[in-house]
């Protein structure tokens, strides 16, 4: 996909989680930044944990000091408008890793993305949590196309 095509499905598709294809990392970014959403993106290819997921989140998501590393902390994080005042979209870099190794984590992390998206979405603003996989389908996710 390139950047055109995902800014107009960023701009006119409902907030969710979903998948493109890995080369799609730098339109993603150029459609985010088109839009003025806020543009974030993690790496879990190393997270073999909950732990290791909720560090790298926290890093890539600029959290405060305080954040309390845990499921609900981080449901808590993501509903803060100080994470983009337009919107934001979330990049998941080598996520399928993470599902494999950890795959209840994986799991729950889906679920506290769709949630946020909700909320995002309950206030008119886009919430995106975009996973850069080949495998949609063992990360339980559908693939943002143009249909």
């Amino acid at each position: 996909m390139n950047d055109a095509e995902l800014t107009l499905l960023l701009k006119t598709g409902p907030a969710r989680a979903c998948c493109v294809p890995p080369g799609s990392q730098l339109a993603l970014e150029l459609a985010a930044e088109r839009l003025g959403l806020a543009f974030y993106l993690a790496d879990l290819g190393m997270a073999s944990s909950k732990a290791g997921c909720l560090a790298e989140l926290a890093r890539a998501l600029e959290l405060p000091a305080w954040f309390g590393h845990n499921w609900d902390a981080l449901s808590d994080a993501l509903t803060e408008p100080s994470l983009g005042e337009r919107g934001l979209v979330i990049g998941l870099l080598q996520a399928e890793r993470f599902a494999c190794r950890e795959h209840p984590g994986w799991l729950t992390l889906l679920d506290i993305m769709n949630d946020a998206a909700e909320h995002w979405a309950a206030r008119g603003l886009p919430f995106w949590c975009v996973a850069l996989s080949p495998s949609p389908a063992l990360l339980s996710m559908p693939v943002l196309a143009n249909h």
